[in-house]
């Protein structure tokens, strides 16, 4: 950090746990941690999620009493698996390298279930460790038992990179390479472990931060020319092409490329599993219409991390029940890193994908490229005959989806259709980000999402508990950028996570959070009946080990206990849409604000 660096205030909530008593210029690094506050700084790092260890004492010194809490400013967190996912869901708003701290061994221990969600989800994390001290003379008794000859080994299997640095000037440049690394495709959360002997070591010459310039992410990489010709051909050939986009939907530049491809070739297009890349209400949007997958005699597959579970659903129905046949199907043609993130020690993305025509790349770069190769090779004539298809299509889609929300509108324990059309109708006209949403129970069709950007999605590795730390951190990026937060959450998922609202009230993060509360971890009571069918045993009993009742949480209460606004459980439906108003007028005047509502299982 230079000598003229400025500790004046910027973004909104930067106020919170301002410090006193510093200079009003920071001077020169003096201690191992500082180094890290100046690379941190470097890097533009606004915040710092944490929850505090004497492992990092001096790297928790260097933020506020060297860099001024500002760039990065911490973020106070009431458990490492939330401070983790509250980096991960900033990231994935603002396609940003999000930053963590864990404490020593058993900080990263709470922390691994939120990076593997991250590692699954290939979100660029940096997630900084203290760990040791080395020096067995400098460690205190505690020490010993929350430190590894290699720490990193807990969770080397589910990072992109690791590294244990043992000087200052190491700290420099493995914090700059995890970076780098973290930013390169595919991407994902990246450790390094900093000796907190180190960190508390006074320096004995400058430090100097590495040039950013020379160590960059790596750029993106086209598709071998001949597949992109092969790929050319067999669209343009194709009698009924489908498009599917996956994890590219979280880029906002990825909506015109892929409009203008699925339009040029006349394709239906079908977003991966909660995923929105293409805007709902364009024409040839046939989300939500599986049969049109099961009618596709050739696929494009862009950027879809699991295409087994794509083409192959299997449900929860007996293990070992196929949703196809091998070597039946469509022709695939994938354009995606492939298998460069595939790892040993897990099985995530290690279903067996036939492809037809691999285009390995960069998704976004791959496809204007494919797009260009297929303007000379597509008939004008037979892609405006499958335009038209594809927009009949899509429309009978949209209809039918219209159709089955009303059917349940009235229901008097509000059904899931409802709830998600009364909270669109409360947002509609507000600019806003979906953090979250509900995912089986989900009205494709009903909320009307602009494109790619405007959803974050879901966890990667289906941790539960990912969604209100996520939901903070997407909402923080959305409260920078003048955006309103807006999301859905199961009652399950909050329970597990539920501090995360202390985050988001104490550092002033306005949002709208809907309570999907149908009393019940209910993924699973379909299994157990499943189970139980297969058996024939009463499947009446799916529901023990299962409902949140007896007594009922009273989530509302818990809420404004964290500091919130909050109102419900709202069991009425016609109460539903004066309730979700309140609490978007209480969030558009800064409030973290959460609407209780018991709803129906499905």
């Amino acid at each position: 950090m230079t000598a003229t660096a400025d500790r004046g205030l910027g973004r909104a909530g930067q106020a919170v746990e301002r410090p006193g008593g510093l200079p009003p210029q920071a001077g020169a690094a003096e201690w191992g941690s500082d180094v890290v506050v100046d690379v941190l700084h470097a890097l533009d790092v606004p915040y710092l999620p944490m929850n505090p260890g004497s492992s990092f004492r001096g790297l928790h010194d260097s933020v506020v009493n060297y860099g001024g809490n500002r760039t990065p400013q911490f973020l106070l967190c009431l458990h490492e698996e939330i401070a983790v996912a509250v980096a991960h869901g900033w990231a994935k708003a603002t396609g940003r390298l999000g930053v963590a701290a864990l404490h020593d061994l058993v900080g990263l221990m709470h922390g691994s279930m939120a990076a593997y969600n991250a590692w699954c989800d290939r979100t660029p994390l940096l997630l900084l460790g203290g760990s040791g001290p080395a020096d067995p003379t400098l460690r205190r008794p505690v020490d010993w038992i929350h430190s590894a000859t290699t720490q990193a080994q807990l969770v080397r299997d589910f990072v992109v990179w690791d590294a244990e640095p043992m000087t200052a000037t190491a700290f420099a440049a493995d914090v700059v390479r995890a970076r780098q690394r973290a930013l390169s495709a595919p991407r994902g959360p990246a450790y390094v472990s900093l000796d907190a002997g180190v960190q508390e070591q006074r320096l004995d010459r400058p430090v100097p931060v590495p040039d950013l310039q020379r160590h960059a992410p790596a750029p993106a990489f086209a598709p071998d020319p001949a597949a992109l010709a092969q790929a050319a051909d067999v669209l343009a050939r194709a009698r009924r092409p489908l498009v599917v986009a996956g994890r590219i939907a979280l880029d906002p530049a990825a909506t015109a490329p892929l409009a203008a491809l699925v339009e040029l070739l006349g394709a239906a297009y079908h977003d991966d599993r909660n995923m929105t890349a293409l805007p709902t209400g364009h024409r040839q949007n046939c989300t939500g219409d599986r049969s049109v997958l099961a009618e596709a005699d050739v696929v494009l597959a862009v950027d879809v991390v699991d295409l087994a579970a794509l083409l192959r659903p299997t449900g929860r129905g007996a293990r070992g029940a196929a949703g196809d046949v091998q070597g039946t199907g469509p022709v695939v043609v994938d354009l995606s890193h492939g298998d460069l993130g595939l790892r040993s020690w897990s099985n995530a993305f290690a279903t067996p994908v036939p492809r037809d025509v691999q285009l390995l790349g960069d998704p976004l770069l791959g496809l204007r490229l494919l797009h260009d190769a297929l303007v000379e090779r597509v008939d004008p004539a037979r892609a405006a005959d499958r335009r038209k298809d594809a927009t009949a299509r899509a429309t009978r889609v949209r209809q039918r989806q219209r159709e089955q929300v009303a059917a349940r509108w009235a229901d008097r324990r509000i059904s899931p259709a409802r709830l998600v059309g009364e909270t669109w109708q409360a947002v509609r006209e507000v600019d806003h980000l979906l953090c979250l949403r509900n995912t089986r129970t989900w009205p494709e069709g009903l909320w009307q999402l602009p494109g790619a950007g405007s959803y974050l999605g879901h966890s990667g590795g289906g941790g539960v508990g990912y969604g209100p730390a996520a939901f903070v951190g997407g909402a923080l990026a959305a409260r920078d950028r003048g955006q309103l937060g807006v999301g859905i959450i199961g009652d399950g998922d909050l329970l597990m996570a539920s501090g995360a609202l202390w985050t988001a009230a104490h550092y002033r993060v306005p949002g709208l959070l809907v309570v999907n509360d149908n009393s019940s971890f209910y993924n699973d009571e379909p299994h157990q009946a499943e189970v139980a069918r297969q058996r024939g045993r009463p499947v009446e009993n799916s529901w023990i080990g299962m409902r949140i009742a007896d007594p009922a949480v009273d989530i509302s209460a818990l809420a404004r206990s964290y500091g919130c606004w909050a109102t419900g459980p709202v069991e009425d439906p016609d109460e539903l849409g004066p309730a979700l108003r309140r609490g978007l007028l209480a969030a558009q005047e800064g409030a973290m604000a959460i609407v209780h509502a018991r709803v129906a299982p499905r």
